[in-house]
């Protein structure tokens, strides 16, 4: 890749990285705004991770792939089993294991929340090939891998 001639001229990968992450974030609270979703940008990770996982996740793994501190995570918890997106469940053997899980409520948002990133991916990466884009997916999965 010719670097010099690019867009955003000569700069490293983590300067690629963070306009992409902020070009993603202003598309994101767009869409929620738009889609009348209840769900603040800043926490939209809380809802991705649990989109993923499929079913309850113990707070302190979720504190630790989010990396929120536990008093942080503990306060956005609150706020969306409040408003019954989420659910907080105690476990029956140890009661200090905390459970979350995402509600019927909640899961009504994950086609949203898979088409806002579907499109994104879709206008992120207009400009190269099918077989691109997949090398693409599978070298930031493994990136990613690298943190958790």
């Amino acid at each position: 890749m010719d670097i010099k001639n690019s867009v955003i001229g000569e700069t490293c990968a983590i300067s690629i990285i963070r306009y992409i992450s902020e070009e993603f974030g202003e598309y994101l609270e767009k869409e929620l705004r738009r889609r009348k979703i209840p769900i603040q940008r800043k926490h939209a990770g809380l809802f991705m991770i649990l989109f993923s996982k499929g079913e309850k996740i113990e707070f302190k793994e979720l504190a630790r792939i989010w990396r929120k501190s536990k008093s942080t995570l503990c306060d956005i918890t609150s706020k969306y089993s409040d408003q019954k997106l989420i659910k907080k469940i105690n476990c029956c053997t140890d009661k200090r294991n905390v459970y979350i899980e995402i509600t019927e409520e909640g899961l009504r948002y994950k086609k949203d929340f898979n088409e806002i990133s579907e499109a994104f991916l879709k206008k992120a990466t207009s400009n190269l090939s099918d077989e691109k884009v997949e090398e693409l997916k599978f070298i930031l999965d493994k990136m990613i891998k690298a943190f958790i």
